[in-house]
């Protein structure tokens, strides 16, 4: 008998793994059948929506590590306050227990909070970010997949007279074919330049290839770009603080507008492969209908400072790093790199190193959550310190 209920276990393991793997939930099918479970604040173990329930319930995708997250969950805590008998919030995070428990002693919330590290519902329903919300009706009918920040009292409002709610969530769609390089380039080729318009099936993103066999430091990447996208990585643009415009802003960045995106691909001969940011440059400004300049200006910036700073000198002579919402992780980093790609990037001002330290180190910072006052003390607590300056600095414009 314990031989059958292991096996029967076992099968319904791989059977749940299966589920999120190759089905995808959605609108206007029944919630499946699968509990909830890791409920950290609620008043029962696990929640099984599938079953008729007494209220709608609101799954909210979302991570202490994704900043635009955090006041959508403060919008959603306000509603359930407001809404007590009739909607229920479940927080669904692919964060730690811990780190939830330290997320509710900041900000304690009637919002129910479960940790699925494996991302297991947001597999399930093959979401393509964070921050959306699964309405479930109270007979358990998955009625709507919504962005977190379009919920609302009127909303609700709706949801209760049983109307119908217009989907506005985002999932997954296929990827094209290629073996994981979209632009099949042949790895025997010297030097490539391929500009393309939308590409069918691929994210928005680029790729540096900066340890990659044949490719290394040679050629760089962009899928589904924006003009403004593709001239700030050309240039080094670190900040939208750097950017200024001559035209409307959304002759250059408009997502929605599939015709004002690009896809692009470079690859430079391996004698120009310290100049591949020079060389794109070039290529932008022939090929694109939008022109850009630098000039230098005064403006607002952060100024990374030592204090005591704490992590250990590294081994190696090359960068290698990541990062997220929960920190960042580097080796052989120098304190440019970790201003201009990270700190840059979290705070969306332009960070200068001012810290006379110039030895390359191996940093890790942990981010309990995503805020400024987060990210500053994660920076503290390695020693380092930004204080807010006036600097002159390049910035990127836009004409035509």
């Amino acid at each position: 008998m314990m031989k059958l209920i292991f096996f029967n276990f076992i099968f319904a393991l791989i059977a749940i793994k299966g589920m999120a793997q190759g089905i995808q939930a959605k609108v206007a099918e029944q919630f499946p059948d699968i509990p909830i479970q890791n409920l950290i604040n609620a008043p029962v173990k696990s929640l099984v929506l599938s079953k008729p329930q007494n209220k709608i319930y609101i799954l909210n995708i979302w991570g202490t590590w994704c900043s635009p997250c955090l006041p959508e969950m403060d919008t959603l805590a306000k509603l359930q306050l407001a809404n007590p008998n009739t909607i229920q919030v479940v927080g669904l995070s692919d964060d730690t227990p811990e780190r939830l428990n330290t997320y509710l002693k900041k900000k304690p919330s009637k919002i129910w909070l479960a940790s699925d590290t494996a991302g297991f519902f947001y597999n399930l329903f093959a979401l393509a970010y964070v921050g959306q919300s699964i309405i479930v009706n109270p007979k358990g009918k998955i009625v709507a997949l919504v962005k977190s920040d379009s919920i609302n009292q009127q909303m609700i409002n709706k949801l209760v007279k049983g109307e119908t709610v217009k989907s506005s969530g985002e999932t997954k769609k296929q990827k094209m074919n290629g073996d994981g390089d979209p632009f099949a380039v042949d790895s025997t080729l010297r030097h490539n330049f391929t500009l393309r318009g939308y590409m069918e099936g691929q994210p928005a993103g680029s790729r540096r290839y900066l340890n990659d066999g044949p490719y290394k430091k040679r050629r760089i990447t962009f899928t589904n770009a924006t003009i403004l996208g593709l001239y700030k990585a050309a240039f080094d643009i670190v900040s939208q603080k750097q950017v200024a415009f001559e035209l409307p802003e959304k002759e250059v960045s408009d997502y929605q507008n599939k015709e004002t995106l690009y896809s692009l691909d470079l690859l430079v001969k391996p004698q120009q492969k310290d100049s591949l940011m020079a060389i794109l440059q070039k290529y932008l400004l022939l090929n694109l209908p939008i022109k850009a300049r630098i000039e230098f200006r005064d403006i607002p910036v952060y100024v990374l400072i030592n204090k005591t700073f704490k992590a250990p000198e590294s081994a190696k002579s090359e960068l290698s790093y990541g990062f997220s919402g929960r920190g960042y992780e580097g080796i052989g980093v120098k304190m440019a790199d970790l201003a201009n790609d990270y700190l840059s990037n979290e705070f969306n001002i332009p960070v200068v190193d001012e810290t006379g330290l110039d030895k390359r180190y191996d940093i890790k910072t942990n981010v309990e959550m995503r805020t400024t006052d987060g990210i500053m003390k994660s920076i503290n607590d390695i020693g380092l310190a930004l204080e807010e300056k006036i600097r002159k600095m390049k910035v990127l414009i836009f004409y035509k």
